[in-house]
């Protein structure tokens, strides 16, 4: 931009700050302005107020609970106390629901109990027709029964079950009673089982025929607002979203915190609103859902523990014409954990990140790295060292490989030289296929295997993967401490930033920087044992720059992650030494020796190199003899 441009700039810029100061209102329009829009915001609140009461007299007036508006009113609402091995439960009669649910053994991060379904933020009812109106059940007034024996004062309002002790809980909302009998009714039939997660949900409905509209099917609607459990909000947040089985495919919703909307239109077994290590889920057992709308969004709440907002609705196949009709479900409240939710037999455990995308990911946390776990655990243990026996383990089964790909490498840098001495001979890029000869030649008589490094390397990389799928996911390691880490399921921090560093944080994760510092030695390690290292000089930096953007991604990751990727590489340093020590260098160079004065049979790879190379050198004096052929013809 030159001069002129910029006085040009400034003058316009002086002359829009003049025309502001002139044109600005006066302190008493200023006033006036503010008392009309008082005004207003009076003007409105008092209509909303009009409309709110018209509203409530409409709703009274037209009757809008149908058949059960003897059950809308101010009715006392009752509470029932559930508890079995794993669970608590408060019902309530009003809207015949679940209140609360706490989960007896486990504590958020704030040390408070781990809750579902808390007061005014989970809502669910039925919404069904009736006489040209739809009726939410929510508001209506259900009357308990305790195994099938009304519910009233005399009875204890607490119960409790363990083993394999269950009792059963009936909420039953009966019609107007000038318009049906005691055998007409809709009920919410709850059983709870000693040691399960799972609370048995029932919908009945007896002799509703002629009170009910027959539309084969009903509406359950589900709203949840999620709450913060864990450390990390947005890594929470990130894990949060709604899943579900349609066709015996696990789908879900998007996650990291975006809002989403699905609607499926076709059968669906479960819908689970799933967190980082807690569900909640409604699983139908012998019909399946016909269709679910789903959706998921993230709001601007003023509480502190607010994660997200979750809503489904459900459509159930319901023939209210049969005298007596009953669906039956279950819901789950409980941990992420594989034992547990394998065992439903309903593909419910693809709620846990296991790299399901990827079947060796898949394959090793499932069959490998989790009984493993598991049986390690039996031994109470601190996770830390089950964390340093498990790597061991692992460490120990890949050594083979590990030995193959260090001591190719090793071999290879011995006889670099050989290698110089052939770049040197054939310089050129023509003789490209000459010297590709002449370097498998070398590696035969050495003894090297040239994919002897590379071929390992591939094969572990999956359970490198599938670490980092499985530690981040592991219930197990929540609010386990080990050495500084007081939670190996979320980031380790020494130190907390006054400030946020973009793509790193705010907290400095040592067991990160322990890795990171490990890591950038195994490549210095590497880029002295790898040959011709000195061809690709940009290759360097770039494995240099690749420590360092790891320390980056995984600084607000799980330390258990951060701590085994450490530990491993402290004892890949081990095998490094140890199997440089078993290396005779001495021994390479007689082998070399010893094989050069040897003929050398041509291996099926070199026979077809020498054959392409032959193709190549027939088409290219094919196509040199095109080419004088049609310069004699143009001089002709």
């Amino acid at each position: 931009m030159d001069k002129k441009s910029i006085i040009g700039l400034v003058l316009i810029f002086a002359v829009m700050m003049i025309f502001f100061f002139i044109n600005k209102p006066s302190k008493e329009e200023i006033e006036k302005q503010r008392k009309i829009q008082d005004s207003i915001v009076a003007v409105q609140q008092d209509q909303e107020k009009i409309n709110i009461n018209e509203d409530t007299i409409s709703k009274i007036q037209d009757s809008d609970y149908g058949i059960f508006t003897s059950s809308y009113g101010n009715q006392e609402e009752k509470m029932i106390h559930l508890e079995n091995d794993v669970l608590k439960v408060d019902l309530s009669t009003l809207g015949g629901v679940i209140k609360q649910v706490v989960l007896k053994d486990y504590l958020t991060y704030s040390k408070d109990s781990v809750k579902f379904f808390t007061p005014n933020g989970n809502t669910y009812g039925l919404n069904l027709s009736s006489e040209q109106q739809v009726i939410r059940t929510n508001n209506l007034n259900f009357e308990a029964f305790i195994n099938n024996k009304p519910y009233d004062a005399e009875n204890p309002n607490s119960i409790k079950v363990s083993g394999t002790d269950s009792t059963i809980i009936s909420m039953r909302l009966y019609p107007d009673s000038n318009d049906t009998d005691i055998n007409s009714y809709i009920e919410f039939r709850y059983i709870l089982r000693g040691n399960d997660y799972r609370l048995g949900f029932n919908i009945i409905t007896s002799n509703m025929k002629s009170r009910l509209t027959d539309e084969r099917f009903i509406e359950l609607t589900w709203n949840a607002e999620l709450n913060l459990k864990e450390r990390d909000r947005k890594n929470e947040l990130n894990n949060s979203s709604i899943y579900y089985l349609t066709d015996n495919d696990v789908e879900y919703l998007k996650e990291n915190g975006r809002d989403d909307h699905v609607s499926e239109n076709t059968s669906v077994g479960w819908v689970s609103f799933k967190q980082q290590f807690f569900s909640t889920a409604l699983i139908a057992k012998d019909v399946l859902f016909q269709s679910a709308d789903m959706e998921t969004k993230t709001e601007n709440k003023i509480k502190d523990n607010y994660l997200r907002t979750m809503t489904t609705t459900l459509t159930i196949p319901f023939d209210v014409s049969n005298p007596q009709e009953e669906f039956a479900m279950d819901f789950f409240f409980g941990p992420n954990k594989y034992s547990i939710v394998k065992q439903f037999h309903n593909n419910m455990e693809e709620i846990i990140p296991l790299g399901w995308g990827f079947a060796p990911l898949q394959w090793i946390n499932r069959f490998v790295i989790i009984p493993v776990f598991d049986f390690l655990q039996q031994f109470n243990w601190n996770m830390g060292i089950i964390i340093l026996i498990l790597t061991i383990m692992v460490k120990i089964v890949l050594y083979p490989l590990a030995y193959k790909s260090f001591s190719s490498s090793a071999k290879m840098k011995i006889i670099q030289p050989e290698v110089q001495k052939l770049n040197e001979k054939y310089p050129k890029k023509e003789q490209a296929m000459q010297k590709q000869q002449a370097m498998m030649q070398l590696y035969k008589r050495a003894g090297v295997n040239p994919m002897a490094g590379c071929l390992p390397m591939l094969l572990q990389f999956p359970i490198l993967v599938a670490m980092f799928r499985f530690f981040p996911a592991s219930i197990e390691l929540r609010q386990k401490s080990f050495l500084w880490a007081t939670d190996l399921s979320s980031y380790d921090s020494i130190l907390d930033l006054p400030f946020n560093i973009p793509f790193y944080g705010s907290n400095v994760s040592l067991f990160c920087l322990l890795m990171t510092v490990a890591q950038i030695f195994y490549t210095r390690m590497t880029m002295k044992q790898q040959a011709g290292g000195n061809q690709m000089p940009g290759m360097k930096y770039m494995m240099y720059f690749m420590p360092v953007f790891m320390l980056f991604i995984l600084n607000r990751y799980s330390s258990a992650l951060n701590y085994y990727y450490f530990v491993s590489l402290c004892f890949t340093f081990l095998q490094m030494f140890i199997i440089r020590k078993t290396i005779d260098e001495k021994k390479v160079w007689q082998t070399l020796e010893a094989n050069s004065k040897k003929p050398m049979q041509k291996t099926k790879w070199q026979k077809r190199i020498e054959e392409i190379e032959k193709k190549s050198k027939q088409l290219e004096n094919r196509r040199t003899a095109q080419q004088m052929q049609r310069k004699k013809e143009n001089k002709k």
